[in-house]
């Protein structure tokens, strides 16, 4: 009865972990830059955000690059704005890892990769206990890298375009 329940328990770990050793499709592979964005305004508003940041943002220049990281099943992903530039380097699908984001502070980051849903999750976790989590999600799309924002219920898209 123990050995069944202990099975149990690992069967369903598994299958609630996809991530965990799971492997980004090529697709996601590249360097995308931003082409043009849906909704951004309202949702830097939702954000916080005052008018003159709100067009700093907006007509910021900004790539994003997924590539292999230096070993087998590890990423590195960079975002490089003409503001500030991040680098993720050498991280594993589903692994949590502390890093500056783009907005200078600090975050406890994850990224998992959903087959089902073929995207692919940015989870960011604020260091600060005031701030609060935010997810970024990836779908490739044809020639484009699409991300969706949420914050407090207003959403956003960007689109890169495959370069």
């Amino acid at each position: 009865m123990k050995v069944m329940i202990l099975l149990s328990l690992a069967v369903l770990a598994v299958c609630i972990v996809p991530s965990s050793g799971a492997e980004l499709p090529e697709k996601f592979i590249g360097h995308f830059k931003l082409d043009h964005s849906e909704n951004l305004d309202d949702y830097l508003v939702a954000k916080g955000f005052g008018w003159l940041m709100r067009k700093v943002i907006n007509f910021a220049t900004v790539t994003k690059v997924f590539l292999h990281g230096s070993e087998p099943g590890r990423y590195r992903f960079k975002n490089l704005t003409s503001k500030k530039n991040t680098d993720y380097k050498n991280f594993a699908l589903g692994d949590e890892f502390q890093a500056e984001s783009l907005d200078s502070t600090q975050h406890k980051i994850t990224f998992i990769y959903d087959p089902s849903a073929d995207s692919l999750t940015e989870h960011h976790v604020p260091l600060d206990p005031n701030e609060k989590p935010e997810d970024f999600v990836y779908s490739i799309q044809g020639d484009f890298l699409v991300m969706k924002l949420n914050f407090n219920g207003v959403s956003a898209t960007r689109f890169y375009k495959r370069q």
